[in-house]
């Protein structure tokens, strides 16, 4: 046997301690505790790694699908609902978001497993029919109904199963003295008291040809035309009428009445919804949207038209005002009972800490918005909802891309995170109501924080920030945990994003009260600590000039990261947000 070199010998020693494990690489094994990701005071670099992958441009690609025409207004019991729930399946699914719904599905891969259904119960109107009898006998009728709408009139809104009165002609409905015009004046002059008479109206505001109003010294149209509901707001307060009618197809920016009608038919309207399956009230005088024609043949004992009304308003801007000899009109509406069924759109990602994980923090969103409208033109009548609330909903798609990356790459939360985008927000915070009250997918008691992002798209005109608009306004986050606060705060300084926050509306006493207007109000209502993101209301709110090319795509992705860094820290610390507040309850 031969000698070995000393160098042969230290070679020989480091083989054999690497063959022995001493000084390799330790390799986890599923005994081994997950690593703790740091919180964003421990490693802020690390949050705005994955803050970046919350991009404007990807946002702005699905925000402009989302609020297209293609889903006609989101509204809730229609089928473009459910196609808006499959979309944003879809885009759970495509970012490795795990299901979390609760439909039972045999298919692994069906975007439904996404699906919480909700069940809700409506009030469906199933025909309403006008009557007009001169001198006692049957002058006119039209009817507007599920099956074969005939074309005259169509339901606004109102559900008051009948309701007869005379009729009054009352302009265009305009009280405005900055506009120096004023249809009620005319008809307190006239001596015309409109309580329990049905009103025709003239639709919008006087115009000439090319739809430039007359009575603004631009000729841009005013909020009588664009805010329509300051008209029945100003009929209510004069009186109650016996109902409304509104001429909406006279003069520029026309209604084709007929057209309107059968779509409405189609889409088959399911009225006011409920959690319970119960009678709902029926109060409101019915508001219906008709014809030329057959305004016409209600103002003939007038010897007067529409045409010849509106032309002589318009010859010298004065109000042409006037009841009709000689007529009554008789009017009903018939509902009848409906299900609709309607889903919660749910994604989960679990989290990493054994001890923690059935522990979770809650991302909500409505995805669900008002649908077509009864009153705006043909050019454009369909309630996109680009910012109400396709803002929030894109967000909560984009949070969960990021929480699911930073998972993949070993980073992910010691407390579970679960994206709700909720249904029927619109017609009462329904989606949620039905989450929190009837059927949590997780035990309230677990749920340790709920963030919701309703339209944080835009800007608020009134924002006592401007000309800065780098703002957001934060909604609740100090009423039920001072904790939470505290970390919303540090979030937005520790990486960066710098927004102003804006505590206008985090206020119980605030009479906008909005803290129970979106859905954080079924989470605040357990004392479950919430942050509302939000950025204010404007003049396209509930309106058709929501659209996705007016939103503030670089500010959503900040108010979004902001979001995301808060839900880092909260589902990485070691304690949940104390409660140190009772709230607003």
């Amino acid at each position: 046997m031969t000698t070995s070199s000393p160098l042969r010998t230290t070679l020989f020693s480091i083989l054999l301690l690497l063959l022995v494990g001493w000084g390799a690489p330790h390799i986890a094994s599923a005994d081994d505790p997950p690593a703790l990701p740091p919180t964003t005071q421990e490693d802020p670099a690390l949050v705005q790694q994955y803050q970046q992958l919350i991009q404007p441009d990807v946002m702005a690609s699905q925000l402009y699908y989302f609020a297209s025409d293609r889903f006609m207004g989101r509204d809730t019991g229609s089928p473009h609902l459910n196609m808006a729930a499959e979309y944003l399946a879809s885009l759970y699914q495509q970012y490795g978001v795990a299901p979390r719904g609760t439909k039972e599905v045999e298919d692994p891969r069906s975007l439904k497993r996404y699906f919480q259904p909700v069940e809700l119960f409506g009030n469906q109107l199933q025909q309403a029919t006008l009557r007009a009898h001169v001198d006692d006998e049957n002058a006119v009728e039209h009817s507007y109904n599920l099956n074969q709408p005939d074309g005259a009139f169509y339901p606004v809104f109102g559900n008051l199963p009948a309701s007869s009165g005379g009729i009054v002609f009352a302009g265009y409905g305009i009280d405005d003295e900055d506009l120096g015009y004023n249809d009620f004046a005319a008809l307190e002059d006239e001596e015309i008291d409109i309580t329990g008479q049905w009103v025709i109206l003239l639709h919008n505001e006087p115009m000439d040809e090319d739809g430039q109003s007359l009575l603004t010294d631009d000729g841009d149209l005013s909020g009588w035309t664009e805010q329509s509901n300051q008209k029945l707001q100003r009929i209510f307060s004069a009186g109650t009428p016996a109902g409304i009618l509104i001429v909406g197809d006279a003069g520029p920016r026309a209604i084709d009445i007929a057209k309107r009608a059968q779509m409405l038919a189609e889409l088959a309207d399911p009225g006011s919804l409920s959690l319970r399956e119960e009678d709902h009230s029926q109060n409101i005088p019915p508001v219906h949207m008709i014809s030329s024609s057959f305004a016409n043949d209600l103002l003939a004992p007038s010897g007067q038209s529409v045409e010849e009304a509106r032309e002589a308003i318009h010859q010298d801007l004065s109000p042409v005002v006037f009841e009709v000899p000689d007529i009554s009109l008789d009017g009903t509406l018939t509902f009848e009972p409906v299900k609709v069924d309607t889903e919660n759109v749910l994604g989960f990602v679990e989290g990493s800490d054994p001890d923690l994980k059935d522990e979770v923090i809650v991302i909500t969103s409505h995805y669900d918005h008002i649908g077509i409208s009864r009153t705006a033109s043909d050019e454009n009548f369909i309630n996109n909802g680009a910012d109400d609330n396709g803002s929030g909903t894109i967000g909560t798609v984009a949070m969960a891309r990021a929480f699911q990356q930073a998972a993949e790459d070993g980073y992910g939360p010691r407390r579970s995170i679960f994206f709700m985008n909720v249904t029927a927000e619109e017609r009462g915070l329904l989606g949620s109501a039905y989450y929190t009250d009837v059927s949590p997918v997780f035990p309230l008691e677990q749920t340790v924080l709920n963030i919701n992002m309703d339209m944080i798209g835009r800007i608020d005109p009134s924002s006592p920030t401007l000309p800065d608009s780098n703002y957001v306004y934060i909604i609740g986050a100090d009423l039920i945990s001072e904790d939470l606060h505290e970390t919303n705060v540090h979030a937005n300084e520790a990486t960066d994003i710098n927004l102003t926050l804006d505590y206008r509306y985090n206020d119980p006493g605030d009479p906008q009260q909005l803290f129970r207007r979106s859905d954080q109000w079924n989470f605040g209502k357990h004392n479950i600590p919430f942050i509302f993101y939000f950025t204010g209301l404007h003049d396209d709110y509930h309106d058709v000039g929501d659209e996705a090319h007016k939103i503030e795509y670089d500010r959503m992705a900040d108010i979004v990261r902001l979001a995301f860094a808060t839900v880092w820290d909260v589902a990485n610390k070691d304690e949940r947000p104390e409660v140190t507040g009772e709230g607003f309850n």
